[in-house]
């Protein structure tokens, strides 16, 4: 199919689920007669293979491209043996979405939310990217060392070979059909909904080395599964906090299947009606729409409907098998744009950095509605993960591997010599098309780029969003940004794992640039040589 697509002038662009934002797969604003073919994977790579600890690899699973996570999770689940608290086999932690490829996954260094923590949170693998949990991989390529090195054939790269550690995070430059990655035994995992915090209490701002008490900060200390879901500035933020809990705390309900926020998968009548107003014209019931998604929320995770009525399940304390809590998206929620970034960080510097973000984002989004300008109508969304540490990958059977190059969640030179362990990741939601939403978000990007930076911290983009503002042109049109993307996974101390290593070796085994669109050319340019 590819060699066809090349001897007849077409690309190839594999696509899955496409959940995310950023036009990966295909251009925005495709060229007309543009020769592209668009191969997906969900029709016939949805294999996949458990592999048992041996030759010092620990328990290992080699899954087709095309699978879902969810159709994966529940294949590692119903695996014998894991020895967990619960049964089979599953990872530290996923992205929330279920109906996602593993393709699109690895693509882009997909991720959940957590930290180690003990005493029960320190499972022997990464708790950095989905992409950090791949032991070996097959890719269509052409390979400059073989005996066809003009056509194109499936290569399987081991991880402890210098050019995989490219293809670990790709974007859509390159094309997997499979991937071995490694697990780990199932366990149980209680998640608990608080709704009753202000948001003055979250965000607080840190007086001492301990976070505040009931801060974002004092329950990733305490648990490392931590979640923020914000609908307004004065509204009590949606608080989700797990913990690995091997048998059921009492009061909490148990659940055998993952989405157990009904409320939140289809908008409510009357949610719909303000959202039609804002929508119409009238951008002022902005806050209304903002404070009903509170209420709607607080409301079904006791069970209830708006009207006091039980309608659901009740969830705001919830145990069972590892994906009935990590997973609660469903494609019914609705339907938002965001931007999205990875601010590397210590992690003793999360909570003074959730504050000035949430501080900065009260302010600015107030001097928008101060001229009758309301530019965000969805929630504001925190999380934070460990970084791409190569050290817990395959620990103990003496693979040398290597941090994802262009992973946000990258663990280099840098990091290490400035202490940075963990990155909280800071989204911003609101309905596709609204007015004065591309000028926001570029204000607050300039921001993010200017308090996140030097030896403190520094920003990335979270590849499946929005980034690159510009107020007229909207998402991944700003050139300073575009250039900031190549820098930042440049920067580090005698580190050769760079930007332009990146964009020779995906182009090394992509000789006729088969793999890629207009944003993917403008991006993967070099920075300089090698």
């Amino acid at each position: 199919m590819c060699n066809w697509a090349k001897d007849n002038g077409y690309q190839v662009r594999p696509r899955g689920v496409m959940h995310g934002w950023s036009p990966l797969t295909l251009s925005t604003n495709p060229t007309p007669g543009a020769k592209i073919m668009l191969v997906d994977l969900t029709k016939a790579l949805c294999q996949a293979t458990f592999l048992p600890p041996s030759n010092g690899l620990p328990p290992r699973v080699k899954v087709q491209t095309g699978k879902t996570m969810l159709e994966l999770l529940n294949y590692l689940e119903g695996q014998a043996g894991g020895g967990g608290s619960a049964p089979g086999y599953s990872f530290p932690h996923t992205p929330a979405p279920g109906n996602l490829t593993v393709g699109g996954v690895l693509a882009i260094d997909a991720h959940g939310t957590a930290v180690p923590t003990l005493p029960n949170d320190e499972f022997q693998a990464s708790y950095g990217s989905m992409s950090n949990q791949m032991l070996e991989f097959t890719a269509v390529v052409t390979d400059p060392n073989s005996a066809t090195p003009d056509r194109y054939a499936l290569r399987t790269f081991k991880r402890s070979e210098s050019d995989a550690k490219a293809f670990l995070a790709h974007l859509g430059r390159a094309l997997l059909v499979d991937a071995t990655l490694q697990v780990i035994p199932n366990y149980h995992l209680r998640c608990q909904s608080f709704t009753n915090f202000t948001d003055s209490v979250v965000f607080a701002a840190p007086t001492a080395a301990t976070p505040p008490k009931d801060s974002f900060g004092d329950y990733l200390n305490r648990y490392g599964r931590v979640e923020v879901i914000w609908f307004r500035t004065g509204t009590n933020p949606w608080l989700h906090v797990w913990s690995v809990a091997p048998t059921k705390p009492q009061g909490s309900t148990a659940v055998t299947s993952p989405y157990n926020y009904p409320f939140a998968d289809n908008v409510p009548e009357i949610l719909q009606t303000i959202l039609k107003r804002i929508l119409n014209g009238i951008p002022e019931a902005t806050p209304d729409f903002g404070k009903m998604a509170f209420s709607v929320t607080a409301d079904g995770l006791d069970g209830k409907n708006v009207f006091g009525q039980s309608v659901y399940p009740p969830s705001r304390d919830i145990w069972g098998p590892s994906k009935n809590t990590l997973l609660y998206i469903q494609d019914t929620t609705l339907q938002v744009t965001a931007n999205g970034y990875a601010l590397q960080m210590k992690k003793t510097d999360v909570q003074q950095a959730v504050h000035d973000f949430t501080t900065k984002f009260t302010a600015l989004l107030a001097s928008y509605e101060k001229d009758g300008k309301y530019p965000v109508n969805g929630a504001v969304e925190i999380r934070v993960t460990s970084l791409d540490d190569p050290t817990q990958v395959a620990i103990g059977s003496g693979i040398k591997a290597e941090s994802p190059v262009i992973s946000a969640l990258r663990d280099d030179g840098l990091a290490k010599q400035n202490g940075w362990d963990v990155a909280l990741w800071v989204d911003v939601l609101t309905i596709p098309g609204t007015e004065y939403s591309n000028a926001f978000y570029a204000d607050l990007e300039v921001w993010l780029l200017d308090r996140f930076s030097g030896t403190v911290a520094r920003t990335l983009p979270e590849w499946s969003k929005g980034w690159a503002y510009t107020a007229d042109q909207g998402p991944w049109t700003n050139t300073k940004f575009l250039d900031h993307i190549r820098q930042v996974f440049t920067a580090g101390p005698n580190d050769q794992n760079n930007w332009t290593f990146e964009v020779e070796a995906l182009k090394k085994y992509d000789k006729f640039n088969l793999f890629t669109n207009p944003l993917l050319d403008r991006l993967f340019t070099p920075t300089m040589s090698r």
